[in-house]
């Protein structure tokens, strides 16, 4: 199938992108196994790719990723069609049907994320780093309990995601009693985000086996999240338990006095 010149071009490009940054996944100690993926939308183009099912990470390559739709079906006869997608590509379908601004998705199973998943309880924002990067904690997006298999339906999963990404700030969401996601505008900011997600789940956990960690003021938090480039932040929403008129995922922000800082990857 031939998409046209240009499109072929994007597709190429973000074959090579997706396989590179799983290894980010495997150095930052994200995954195990062949478990965790990492998907780009094409630019210009209805269609994502992703990785394949059941292929070590170091068997990944451009060849073998998977171009798919926005309904998460496979390509027909393009590179890597005769695999099957990985489990949790209708999620990923359904937040790029539904979240048009986002270009990237990860999702993992990492300790210390998925262990805050598995109590069903948000990662508090207590450093100033979660501040920065996601503007309050890391939220828990909750799925069905009377439906037992809702846990392995993308559709199921990708709703309860996208109900708590277009109400809170945080990019980085977890899904109770089964893992984490991370979204960006591109798949290497969604990748980024994933390992700062972790890495904030590990340090508030360490904190909390010596004490109650000291929680930042909300006025503390705004301050930060402010400083951060627009291409690097999120739209603009009040952490829980403070009342704003909400701005939906995709919204331009409003001027901020402060003199930004040159975006960086």
């Amino acid at each position: 199938m031939n998409f046209g010149a240009e499109i072929e071009v994007a597709i190429a490009r973000m074959r090579a992108e997706v396989a590179r940054l799983h290894d980010e996944l495997v150095r930052y100690g994200l995954v195990v196994w062949t478990s965790g993926s990492v998907s780009s939308r094409v630019p210009g183009a209805d269609l994502f790719v992703i990785k394949p099912t059941d292929v070590s990470y170091d068997e990944l390559s451009p060849e073998n990723m998977i171009l798919c739709d926005l309904d998460g079906d496979v390509v027909v006869n393009t590179l890597g069609s005769q695999r099957a997608p990985t489990a949790v590509t209708s999620a990923h379908a359904y937040l790029y049907r539904h979240l048009p601004e986002i270009g990237g998705v990860v999702h993992t199973h990492s300790t210390y994320a998925t262990a805050w998943a598995a109590r069903g309880e948000a990662v508090p924002c207590v450093l100033t780093a979660m501040a920065d990067e996601f503007g309050g904690q890391i939220p828990v997006a909750p799925l069905a309990e009377a439906d037992p298999l809702a846990l392995v339906d993308g559709v199921a999963i990708g709703s309860s995601l996208v109900a708590v990404l277009t109400a809170q700030r945080s990019r980085a969401v977890l899904l109770q009693n089964h893992g984490v996601f991370t979204v960006g505008s591109t798949a290497k900011r969604a990748v980024r985000r994933a390992v700062l997600a972790e890495d904030s789940a590990r340090t508030v956990h360490i904190s909390r086996q010596l004490g109650e960690p000291v929680p930042l003021a909300v006025s503390t938090i705004d301050a930060l999240y402010a400083r951060v480039p627009p291409a690097l932040s999120s739209p603009s929403a009040s952490p829980p338990g403070e009342t704003t008129t909400f701005a939906p995922i995709g919204a331009k922000k409003a001027p901020r006095p402060r003199k930004r800082a040159t975006p960086v990857e």
